[in-house]
Order: C-alpha cells, then structure tokens, then sequence
C-alpha cells in the first residue's frame, strides 16, 4: 500500500512539473507579446532577455547535476 501512494506522488510530482514546464515555455514569449502588443517594448525586450537567462541557468544546472550524477 505504501508503494503505491509513492508511486502515485512520483506521477503527480512529474505531471506538476511537466504542467510547469509547459506554461514556462508558453509563458515567456506569450508575456513578452502581450507586453509588446501594449506599446511597451523595451519592457517586452527586458523581459525576454530575463526569461532567456533563465532558461539558460536551468539548462546548465541540469547538465551540471546530470554530470555530477554519473561520476
């Protein structure tokens, strides 16, 4: 029985995160063009370039995390 609810909180665990990965992919450029679409572009600019550094920090975290797993 206790297998399963750990089962069962590892799948809702990486469903959320897959929802969450979702909406960060979407999330970034759809903001950034409601921004732009407002008139405020160097606004839409500076929240992009943030999103982007972002993303970028968590790509390389992960890769570094990947690495420090095998070895």
């Amino acid at each position: 029985m206790l297998s399963w609810v750990k089962e069962g909180l590892g799948e809702l665990a990486a469903a959320l995160f897959g929802i969450l990965v979702f909406l960060w992919w979407v999330g970034g450029p759809g903001v950034t063009a409601i921004v732009w679409s407002e008139g405020e572009r160097r606004l839409a600019l500076q929240f992009l370039a943030a999103w982007a550094v972002v993303t970028a920090l968590y790509f390389a975290a992960s890769w570094l995390i990947r690495r420090a797993r095998r070895a």
